[in-house]
Formats: structure tokens, C-alpha cells, sequence
């Protein structure tokens, strides 16, 4: 498909390519020093006391609604056009998801 708009452009340079072999290089793609450094650096740049990476959205999107506390017997508004994700991510906890259509 030659599409007239890219989905996305990723433009990783040299240094960019030779962090993710050193991971990768690690063998700690998830849990590794690189994982903490990040988590440690990303905390103190927010002025945080911590900071969890995760692997997507979906994840970062459900941890959120956690901390919220929203659970079972709630309801939560969610847009109607998003990724599937959006709605999961209530779903998971037990609460009822309300699609709104945006206008």
C-alpha cells in the first residue's frame, strides 16, 4: 500500500540503534538496569518519587484507571472512536463502559 500520509515516522539514529542492541545485547528487554535507569531518570525529570514502565498503552491506560479506584459498579465515559484499548482498560477493573459520540 503506498499511503499519501505515514501511519508513523520513525527516524532512529545511530545512538538510538546501538541503546536497543545493548539491550537487547543484555538479554533484559523488560527488567533490566536500562528499564530502571529509565524509570529512575523519567521520575526525577516529573519531580516523582517513582515512575513504572510498561510494555503499551493498554497497561499504562489500566494502571491509571487502578489508581483512580474505579471499579465494579462504576461507569466510565469513553470515547466511542478510540482504540479498543480505551475501553479495556475499564473493562478490566469491573467497571461499565458508556461510548459517547463526539460531535
Amino acid at each position: 500500500m503506498d499511503w499519501q500520509i505515514p501511519l508513523s515516522d520513525i527516524d532512529l539514529g545511530e545512538e538510538e540503534q546501538a541503546e536497543v542492541m545493548k539491550v537487547l545485547k543484555s538479554k533484559w528487554l523488560t527488567m533490566g538496569a536500562g528499564t530502571q535507569n529509565f524509570e529512575q531518570e523519567f521520575a526525577g525529570h516529573h519531580n516523582s518519587g517513582n515512575a513504572i514502565a510498561v510494555g503499551n498503552c493498554t497497561q499504562a491506560l489500566h494502571m491509571a484507571v487502578i489508581a483512580l479506584g474505579i471499579g465494579a459498579g462504576d461507569e466510565v465515559i469513553v470515547p466511542s472512536l478510540s482504540f479498543v484499548a480505551t475501553a479495556n482498560a475499564v473493562l478490566y477493573t469491573g467497571a461499565t463502559v458508556r461510548f459517547a459520540e463526539i460531535t
